[in-house]
């Protein structure tokens, strides 16, 4: 198999800040809140992505099995949308041709 060059090492990569989340505004006209922010090293982004998503997954369980614990739905959802930017925003490093960090 023959390596690209193009291609960054994986693990010298950083985030790039292009990934957003936490949609606002009326209608949902595209607007986005919040950005990852660009600099953070692979290993530092994606443990804070599997804290953020293990967190996640427990409170959206809670709010299934407990009728009581519905109000941690929308926490389960915003966390779920911040692990899975940063997830994206560090794919997107990884990418032959990636545009500058942000």
């Amino acid at each position: 198999m023959q390596k690209d060059s193009a291609m960054p090492n994986a693990l010298s990569a950083e985030t790039i800040g292009a990934a957003t989340f936490a949609d606002c505004g009326e209608n949902k006209n595209h607007l986005k809140l919040f950005r990852v922010n660009a600099g953070v090293p692979l290993v530092e982004a994606l443990e804070h992505a599997s804290h953020v998503l293990y967190y996640a997954k427990m409170l959206s369980l809670e709010a299934a099995m407990d009728p009581r614990a519905e109000k941690f739905a929308f926490a389960s959802h915003y966390l779920g949308e911040m692990g899975k930017a940063i997830i994206d925003d560090l794919l997107l490093a990884m990418q032959p041709g990636t545009p500058p960090a942000q």
